[in-house]
Formats: structure tokens, sequence, C-alpha cells
């Protein structure tokens, strides 16, 4: 493996564990670690290399701004999950240890893989507009209930989240149709399978099917949202009689709801999606 290999990750000066793995495992390669400095700074790292390596070290975040920066160029994408939302990394390895991702992604070959175009913003994962996207928009303003996992600290906000929510109609066109058009309490979009902590949203979506995979629930009766929420734990969603599913090369997305992608937060409006390949390279662990 002769390219460059380029660590991009946040200044943690509480925990310097990562930087010691990294420096341990590299040793002999051709490699330098770049820190972000403010946010969407690693779009502009990222396109200052050609034809490298380009490790996110870091959650989804990071990755959607490193994807933003290296879309249609030469270089490859490597993620080693050290934030605190990894969801993409679920569809494309079994571990989520980076030690053991970084050895083994060295002998690995990149492939090219899916986006989802969502105007001039590249999705790499899941965007979701609805009820969905209030809670990974404010999941982190909560405080977290110690020892519970990241799926149930989720849940928990949804509960405390559902009665003060407003919901907003959703039209969603699909070749000049409207497939849809109302409120939901799920509307998101599929490249990769999970969203909010390890939530199998996407059941039905592969990052190199060539289709986006929509997933949506309409807006239910408080008394099911405890049963909805165990579907989705079960990840059998696709049992409940409120859910829609379809795959699709191209949507329009019209919503008055922030929307979430890769677990950033965007304004509402109209979004035309399309799914793009070989765009990007990725290394995948399985």
């Amino acid at each position: 493996m002769h390219k460059k290999h380029v660590f991009i990750m946040k200044p943690n000066l509480k925990d310097t564990k990562i930087e010691t793995m990294i420096v341990s495992i590299m040793q002999g390669y051709h490699y330098e670690i770049k820190y972000t400095k403010y946010s969407r700074h690693a779009i502009k790292i990222a396109k200052e290399y050609h034809n490298c390596r380009i490790y996110a070290v870091g959650g989804d975040g990071l990755i959607h701004e490193i994807v933003q920066g290296i879309a249609g160029s030469d270089n490859e994408l490597v993620v080693i999950p050290a934030g605190t939302g990894n969801d993409f990394i679920r569809s494309i390895a079994d571990s989520k240890d980076p030690a053991v991702l970084l050895k083994k992604s060295l002998s690995l070959k990149a492939k090219p893989i899916d986006l989802i175009k969502a105007n001039d913003i590249y999705c790499i994962n899941v965007l979701c507009c609805a009820f969905d996207s209030d809670i990974a928009n404010n999941v982190h303003n909560y405080r977290k209930i110690k020892f519970l996992p990241k799926t149930l600290q989720y849940a928990n906000v949804l509960i405390k989240r559902i009665s003060k929510y407003r919901f907003y109609p959703t039209k969603v066109i699909s070749n000049n149709k409207v497939i849809y058009n109302g409120d939901l309490i799920v509307c998101a979009f599929c490249n990769g399978r999970y969203f909010g902590g390890g939530f199998e949203v996407g059941k039905d979506a592969n990052v190199q099917d060539g289709f986006i995979d929509l997933n949506f629930v309409s807006t239910l009766p408080k008394r099911l949202i405890l049963y909805y929420i165990f579907l989705m734990l079960k990840k059998r969603l696709d049992l409940g009689k409120l859910y829609f599913h379809d795959k699709l090369k191209s949507v329009d997305l019209i919503t008055r709801q922030e929307v979430n992608i890769d677990g950033e937060t965007y304004q509402p409006g109209s979004y035309h999606l399309e799914i793009v390949s070989d765009l990007i390279k990725v290394v995948r662990y399985k």
C-alpha cells in the first residue's frame, strides 16, 4: 500500500489513546495526523489531499464532513469509529474496535459505494426529516442515563419529546407522482442501515445496490409508541401496519421540519434526492 495515510480527527486533550494507537500501528507507513480546529474544517482538510487514504477518526458527523471533501476525488475513505455517534460503521463492519479495524484496513482494498445526493449535499448513511430527525437533532441535549445502551438512550429521548413535538406535513414525490403527503413519525431515506445509536431503520438498505431505501411510519397514537419502539429494537419495523417501504433511484422531498443528514442538522425546504455511484471508495470490513 503506497498511498499516503491521512488521519483526520478532532483534538481531545483528555484522551490520547487513539493517537497512541495510530502511532503504534502505523510504524513503517507514510502517514500524518490532522486535527480539526472548527466546524466543517474536515471538509477543507480532505480537499487538500489527492490519491491518499483519508481516515475519519471520529463519529458520523466527521465522516459526513470528510465525504463532502472527497466525493468525486481519487482519495479513499477509511472509517475508524471514535465518536459519540457511530451508526454508519455498523453497515460496513462487525466490530467497532478502532485498533482492530485500523489493522484490518491496511490489508483491504477500498471499493466504490453509493451515496445519496441531496441537492448539493452528499449523504453516506441516513437522511431523516420527521420526528426521527427531531430526536437525532436533540438527543445530545438530554442527560444520559448511566449504563443505558445508546439505542435505549434514543428511545428515552423519544418518549420525553413526543408530547412537545409539533408535526409538520411532509410531501414525497417520485416520477411526478406524490407517494406520501402528511405527518410522519419516521421519514428515513437510507443508504446505510442504522441510525439513532443502533436502530436498524433501513432493514433492506445496501450501500452498493444503487437504490435509496425509503422507510416511513405515519403519525401514530401515543398508545402505540412503545410498540413501534419495540419493533425497531427487534429490527422488525416492517411488521407495523403504519409502516411504508420502497426502494427508488431518486425522489423529491418537501418538508418544514429540520433535516438530519448523517447526524448533522440542515434547514427545512425542498430536497432532490438521487442515488449516485462510483463517487467514493470506502474500505468495507465485511
